[in-house]
């Protein structure tokens, strides 16, 4: 007879996988069944839900940083 996991640990494992495909999913890198797969956990899972935005703030962030101005594009220094 084979063992199953406990439920807690299936959600466990399921946040890690979940969680390494979260800049995937946010660069559209993902195929459309495994995107439908991470939509679908963080609509339930707080925790992924919550991590999945702050990664999507920091990356809108980082972006954003690309429009600024850097020290070499300035004559004057």
């Amino acid at each position: 007879m084979g063992r199953t996991l406990n439920p807690m640990k299936r959600h466990r494992e399921r946040c890690r996988e979940v969680r390494a495909q979260m800049s995937d999913y946010l660069d559209g890198e993902l195929e459309a069944d495994a995107a439908a797969s991470v939509e679908r956990h963080v609509r339930w899972c707080p925790n992924c839900r919550r991590m999945l935005e702050n990664l999507r703030r920091t990356v809108g962030g980082l972006r954003g940083l690309g429009d600024m101005p850097t020290p070499a594009d300035d004559p004057q220094v």
